[in-house]
This record gives structure tokens, sequence and C-alpha cells, in this order.
């Protein structure tokens, strides 16, 4: 694979951001055999402490199981405890409509997975720790890039620099990679945002994932592996949220039990709480020559339905085979030729999964009454058509669509 190896290059491919998308892509880019230079802003003890804050959780897709099963880190992600639904429970708080998908009716074992961060964050690092070819620079904050017609370089604020082929920014929604490349990105504010923590209820969830549409935003309760914990992805106003921050735990329990209906009995514990800002962003392009963006970095959307990571494991997939097949062919990695490809295949994807999640969040909050009428008797008409929710349940796990062949290992 090296007979489009430029022998002056520092490595084959520069990935900046070392999370779960640039740390996936870095096991299956170096599995593969090439030099991977990873860049992360963020010292190894400062990413660890707020991996594991407890309060960031994941849900995963089969599909994105089975990308990380394909570069041998799901085997080490169960053993740190996780916990799977194997139903989905979706209700509307303003009528009587209600959803319900099971994984049994496509004869699956789990719609998903609930992890926390720190779980695959540490075992992608102690996976791209055994693999030769990896170096980093961390910290390490970019400064400039620089493309020329055969590498592209990259220089940090403490006067380091490195070459490669290729750099793939996968550093987030506030990409320092995507900026410096002079990719535009637009933005939407939703004008929310999600509250997150761990609590534990009075009755065990079941290892079902249940979600209530309230006016003002989604309430998710998603099953961890202790079958009296779940994590809280409460969508809200922002003056809201901060609110529900700053109650103390005794008061949140209670406001929380009544947003969800007393679905699961009472709340009887509540971990340390966060909010965030909620807004949908969209690179213009996924690549320009030598530049290529993958995960939130590329595009970001609503948490409502837990698509974020799984999106960007996609990307990672995706591009990974591009790369693959492009090196095979004794192609330069690097070329818009190459990357285009790649740009086509997810830009439509990531952008009807966008769409899709937008007009869901806006449908749910609209208030008029025959809008809530027809949006109820919406969910009682796909609960009833089983070739309808079997397509929703596909999509939504990564079983449907254009598939990278790592998200179809085994199947």
């Amino acid at each position: 694979m090296s007979a489009r190896r430029p022998s002056h290059t520092d490595s084959d491919l520069i990935i900046g951001g070392a999370g779960i998308v640039g740390g996936t892509l870095g096991c299956i880019l170096a599995q593969q055999g090439l030099r991977v230079a990873i860049v992360d802003r963020t010292a190894t003890e400062a990413r660890n402490a707020k991996a594991g804050d407890g309060m960031r959780v994941l849900a995963i897709t089969p599909a994105s199981k089975q990308i990380l099963n394909a570069i041998g880190a799901w085997k080490y992600i169960e053993q740190g405890g996780i916990g799977c639904f194997r139903r989905i429970e979706v209700w509307d708080a303003n009528g009587e409509g209600s959803l319900c998908f099971d994984s049994a009716d496509l004869c699956e074992p789990a719609l998903g997975y609930i992890l926390g961060h720190s779980i695959i964050q540490s075992v992608l690092e102690r996976i791209l720790g055994t693999l030769a070819g990896v170096s980093w620079y961390r910290p390490a904050i970019p400064r400039r890039v620089n493309v020329s017609d055969d590498q592209v370089t990259v220089e940090f604020e403490d006067s380091r620099s490195v070459t490669a082929r290729l750099l793939i920014g996968a550093d987030g929604s506030d990409s320092k990679i995507r900026d410096l490349a002079g990719i535009d990105n637009a933005l939407h504010d939703y004008h929310q945002h999600a509250l997150v923590c761990v609590v534990k209820t009075e009755r065990p969830h079941g290892n079902i994932a249940r979600q209530r549409f309230l006016t003002k935003g989604p309430l998710a309760f998603l099953p961890l592996a202790d079958p009296y914990q779940s994590a809280i992805v409460w969508s809200t106003k922002p003056e809201d949220a901060a609110a529900l921050v700053a109650l103390d735990d005794e008061g949140f329990c209670r406001e929380l039990k009544n947003a969800f209906a007393g679905r699961l009995g009472d709340i009887t514990w509540s971990g340390r709480r966060a909010a965030f800002p909620l807004g949908r962003a969209y690179a213009r392009h996924y690549c320009q020559p030598r530049v290529a963006l993958v995960g939130d970095a590329a595009h970001s959307v609503h948490p409502l339905a837990g698509q974020g990571a799984n999106l960007g494991l996609l990307d990672a997939a995706a591009l990974a085979e591009i790369l693959a097949d492009a090196m095979a062919r004794d192609r330069d990695i690097g070329s818009s030729r190459v990357l285009r490809r790649y740009e086509r295949w997810r830009k439509g994807e990531n952008l009807a999964m966008m769409m899709a999640l937008d007009g869901l969040n806006q449908l749910f909050a609209n208030e008029l009454g025959p809008v809530q009428w027809a949006r109820n008797l919406g969910l009682d008409v796909v609960n009833a058509l089983a070739p309808m929710k079997h397509w929703f349940m596909r999509r939504a796990m990564g079983l449907a669509g254009d598939l990278p062949r790592l998200a179809r290992a085994g199947r």
C-alpha cells in the first residue's frame, strides 16, 4: 500500500480529534497499515477527567456495534458494563398517541446499546496504543493548515508541525480543522438546551428506552446496565434547563417524575446535572483537496433519536473504505477525485437524517390543536402498520441505507 506514499511526509494521514469518531477512524486506518498522526488539543489527564464525569452517555446502534467490533473494540466495551434496549416507547404529552418499537419484530437481539462515553474512549486509546504507525500530538492546538499539490501541513501553536497526504477533521462541532481549512459551516440554533444526568428510579426500566414529547422538547430515559438506573436527556428551553440544574436534588427528582408522568415511579436519586445548547450544523463541503471532515465537524443533529455518534461512526467507516479502495488502485488518497466519493456518499445520508430529526422536533413543539390531533393520529397509524414500523426501525438501527462494509460485517 505504499506506491503512492511520498517519502517526505511524516505520516500518511493526520486526524484532528481523538474522540470517539477520530479514535475509531484512527484504529481502522492504522490496522490497514497506514501511518496515522492523531492531534488532540486536550492533554490525556484532562480528557480522561472529562470523559469520566459520569453524565456523558451514547446510544449505539447495531451498525455502530459492528464497526466497533470490526476493530476489536466491542469485546472490551462489553466488559465495562453497558445497557441495552430491546424496546422503545414513544408518546405525546399532548394527546393519547403512542408508538412502540420492539427488536423482536426484526429478530434482532437489541435495538441499541447505552454506554458511557468514557468506556469507548478508554478502549479506543488502548487499541491505538498497540498499533504500529500511530503517533500522537497531544496537547497540540492547530494554528495553520497549509495545502500543497502533494501534501498538507498542520502547524501548531507551540511551533511543531506534521505533514501528511490527507488531513481529517474529527474535532467536533467547533472544529478548528474545519475553520483553518476555510470550510463554511451553516448553523441553526434550536433555542433549546439538553439537560443530562443519571438517575435511579423506583421501578426497573426493563431494558426499554422511553421518550415523552413535551411541548418544550423531548424527555428521554435511556436504560443503563443497572436495572434501576437511566440516563436522562431532557431537551427544553434554555431558561428552564438552567432552573432545573439549579434545583436541589429533591426538587429536581420531583420535577422529573412529573414531566415523565411517573412512568417509572419515584425518582429516588439523581447524579450531577449539566446542560448544553442544542443546534444544527452542516458544513457546506465535507472535503476539499487534502482535507476531509467526519462526525460533528461535518454535521450536528438534534439528540432526540441519539443518532449523532452513530452518523459519525458511519462517516469514519465510509471514509476508511474509500481510502482503502483508493490505495488498492494506487491512487492519491488526498486527491479531490477520491474525497468527493466520500462527500457524495455521506452528505446525502446525513442530510436525510438531519431533516427528519428537524421535522420531528418542530412537529412535536407545535401547540396548534389540529396539529396535535394529527400527530397523535400519525403515531397510532405508524404503530399499527408493521411494514412502516420495520422501515423506521431498520433506518434508526443502521440496518438500512447505503452502509459501509464495516457496518455490515457479520450480517
